[in-house]
């Protein structure tokens, strides 16, 4: 409490102690107030998310079907929940670190071999793991394809997705995420009595046009790009269980 305050309540005769102590519990009471409200308002947001969203996308989660990328379960898991909830940008943030993830541990186990090792080999197997972290997507994605990781169109693909959602996401670029939409649109101006209408705005380069058509973006391809990313993990898990099967049978003839 302030001096000029503390003055004050001793001309009117009040205690200031007393007076403190009241105000913060009234402030108090307010905010468990407001806390209550919102806990009950993202209650129930949840839980009709959860009804109208889980039979979605809960193939996904339902039963395992890799073997090479099993530490990304709980990736997936997260990826799920905020599409569940609605959360598509967050939802497209963490794709991205999901696709790269697969990618990279691709180039991993292809240097490591399929064959599994025991735990006491497992430095010197996995001794080019580090080699790979500081690879642009870009370089990923190339030697991924020279190697046969990827098909010729899976590599079209992801080098589309990279130059959109994963660069325009990562790096909050709405020129990249936009970059397939038409340049300008026309929009109805309300704000004086009579609408205009107002022909070519460039919202590409407005903020808050950018914000809403990012948004609108989300919402729209969240679901495709993550399906995408999944289905190339799968993809790549067929590639090494081929492989693998194929080193068994050469080994056993």
């Amino acid at each position: 409490m302030d001096k000029n305050t503390r003055e004050i309540y001793e001309k009117y005769g009040i205690n200031p102690e007393e007076r403190e102590i009241e105000n913060r519990k009234i402030i108090a009471e307010r905010y468990d107030k407001i806390d209550k409200e919102n806990k009950e308002f993202l209650k129930e947001l949840f839980s009709k998310a959860l009804e109208k969203n889980f039979d979605k996308y809960k193939h996904y989660i339902q039963n395992p079907r890799f073997y090479y990328f099993t530490d990304l379960k709980s990736t997936i898991g997260e990826i799920i929940k905020c599409l569940i909830i609605e959360a598509h940008s967050a939802s497209i943030t963490l794709t991205n670190h999901f696709l790269e993830r697969v990618l990279k541990l691709a180039l991993i186990q292809k240097e490591s071999g399929t064959q599994p090792t025991k735990i006491t080999d497992w430095n010197e197997t996995y001794s080019a793991s580090d080699k790979y972290s500081s690879w642009t997507m870009n370089k990923t994605i190339q030697e991924c394809k020279e190697l046969n990781i990827i098909t010729e169109h899976q590599y079209e693909d992801l080098t589309h997705f990279r130059q959109t959602i994963r660069n325009g996401f990562s790096h909050f670029d709405p020129k990249q995420i936009l970059r397939d939409s038409e340049n300008t649109i026309d929009i109805i101006d309300k704000s004086d009595s009579e609408e205009i209408k107002i022909t070519g705005i460039n919202y590409k380069e407005i903020p808050t046009l950018q914000s809403f058509f990012v948004k609108r973006f989300a919402k729209e391809n969240s679901e495709e790009y993550f399906d995408f990313a999944f289905n190339i993990m799968l993809s790549i898990e067929r590639h090494f269980k081929k492989e693998y099967w194929d080193k068994a049978q050469k080994a056993s003839g």
